[in-house]
């Protein structure tokens, strides 16, 4: 899909944030079930830990999705483990979700490539993708990406303790060097 673009989150875009606070592909790791739909929005139009942008599609301007850069520093764990190489630094990590109704159609791989600007901007070398094992579509948009798959897999504990592993996936930027 050719036509997404990304745009700065709002207010207004409540509704389907709400929506997400009970999806439970998210539930497992967003702090957006925990902090509510108007306190994660603010948060996120803060962009205190690095740029974060609604997904929108075609002509419409509804938001279908989130993608975000976390830069070094407000990254998760996965950019420092083991599977990083030192030619990897700076390293950040781009997060996302797509709405249910929307999923399927290209939408995360499409803003993951929309976003790649602002990662260069950022003077970050690459970007960790740390997908759980279980999760076949962020398997198949990393694969699409061509992010590389390191080993070791990691083990963290999700938002209800429960231990996941998780592939950390790096997307390349610049050569390394």
């Amino acid at each position: 899909m050719s036509d997404v673009w990304l745009r700065p989150w709002r207010i207004t875009d409540h509704p389907v944030v709400a929506q997400m606070t009970r999806d439970p592909h998210l539930i497992r790791w967003s702090s957006l079930p925990t902090l509510g739909a108007e306190p994660w929005l603010t948060q996120q139009m803060a962009e205190a830990g690095g740029p974060s942008r609604a997904v929108c599609a075609g002509d419409e301007d509804t938001t279908l999705g989130k993608i975000a850069l976390r830069l070094p520093g407000h990254a998760s764990p996965a950019t420092s483990s083991p599977a990083i190489r030192p030619d990897d630094h700076p390293v950040g990590e781009l997060s996302y979700w797509i709405v249910p109704q929307a999923r399927g159609r290209g939408l995360a791989r499409a803003a993951v490539r929309a976003m790649l600007p602002l990662v260069a901007r950022a003077g970050l070398r690459t970007v960790v993708l740390d997908i759980e094992l279980d999760n076949h579509a962020s398997l198949r948009v990393a694969a699409h990406l061509g992010a590389e798959r390191r080993a070791p897999a990691r083990v963290e504990p999700d938002r209800a303790g429960v231990p996941r592993t998780l592939a950390v996936h790096v997307l390349r930027l610049t050569p390394a060097g």
